[in-house]
């Protein structure tokens, strides 16, 4: 049988169309673990529905704790074998559990990760990883690049997991949670099987959440540990990781500084002067100034951005950030005027 944990929280509107999605699957021996995790919006009692409506939904119910804890109270309550995890504002295809299940078979692999439909402001950008198949842990430095790099290791919900290999996600932290709960899942794997199609959709909001000054920094202290803590796994995995692995690791952590900035023009809590306070510390980062250097630059913006911040150029970071985010929202203006499909690989 195969276990899917739902942490529901705040989720009335959302619910009923993610449940639907996985009782609809073609492959049906599962159970749904509605964990509520102190829901005041009426979705205790819209779960309460669903277990009442079909025998394959339970439900349980905790005090306000966080998706984590919801998580852990969902593989503690879980009966089966296997284990899938969705959030309870995202949905999956009908084949997702069925297609997902043979790849494990056929491959013998203990982990099965997939691509995904990324539903953002009208665009469907279908997300697939580079290097589909399988590959074992013991020679498989570049796919575990590789799958770091396209952000593939950060999240649950797109891959199926055997449940006595799982260990727990840590409550205590609120970034990168979901990638060490990974990376310790993948000490116990042999063998990973990735396949390129994308069998999940994750919507994602445009959410305005204002940062204070000091939940910035320590989100970068969070982003630091995430970082040190991937290399580590790095070096425990491959004895001759290279400088380049340790940079292709490290760029996630400017990806971190660099997203913070691009935020910053759309904070209306802050004045004009204390974002340029803020990039101005950011630039003063020890690892900034130390390791800045190590990181890789896809994006264009970012090379821009890297390069003025690098030399304490904080009004012209910010104004850049200014241009991109109305250049962003140009973008997915058109985006939602043509329904637009872009394929990401």
């Amino acid at each position: 049988m195969y276990s899917v944990i739902i942490p529901v929280y705040e989720a009335r509107d959302s619910l009923d169309r993610c449940v639907k999605s996985w009782l609809a699957q073609t492959e049906g021996d599962l159970e749904l673990l509605l964990v509520d995790d102190g829901s005041t919006d009426g979705s205790r009692e819209l779960c309460e529905k669903w277990a009442k409506k079909d025998a394959r939904v339970r439900v349980l119910h905790q005090k306000n704790a966080g998706v984590s804890a919801a998580r852990n109270a969902g593989i503690d309550a879980a009966r089966g074998e296997h284990m899938f995890f969705t959030d309870s504002d995202d949905y999956v295809a009908p084949d997702y559990l069925e297609k997902m299940e043979q790849c494990m078979k056929a491959s013998g692999a203990e982990l099965v990760l997939c691509g995904f439909h990324h539903l953002y402001e009208g665009a469907d950008i279908q997300k697939l990883p580079k290097r589909p198949g399988v590959f074992s842990m013991k020679e498989g430095e570049e796919d575990f690049l590789c799958l770091y790099e396209q952000s593939f290791l950060n999240m649950p919900w797109n891959k199926l997991y055997i449940r006595e290999l799982a260990g727990r996600f840590d409550p205590s932290i609120s970034l990168g949670e979901d990638l060490l709960f990974n990376l310790d899942y993948l000490e116990r794997c042999r063998n990973v099987a990735v396949l390129a199609e994308p069998l999940c959709y994750y919507i994602q909001e445009e959410k305005k959440i204002s940062l204070s000054s000091k939940k910035r920094l320590d989100r970068l202290g969070l982003a630091r540990k995430i970082c040190r803590e991937t290399e580590d796994f790095y070096d425990r995995h491959w004895e001759s990781g290279s400088r380049a692995g340790h940079g292709r690791i490290f760029t996630r952590y400017m990806n971190e500084v660099l997203d913070e900035c691009e935020k910053l023009p759309s904070d209306k809590s802050l004045t004009r002067k204390e974002k340029l306070q803020i990039i101005r510390a950011y630039g003063e980062d020890e690892w900034v100034r130390t390791r800045g250097e190590e990181a890789g630059y896809p994006y264009l913006d970012y090379r821009i951005l890297w390069f003025f911040l690098k030399r304490q150029r904080a009004g012209s970071v910010y104004g850049l950030c200014v241009l991109r985010r109305g250049l962003a929202a140009f973008v997915h203006w058109i985006r939602r005027k043509g329904r637009m499909t872009v394929w990401n690989h």
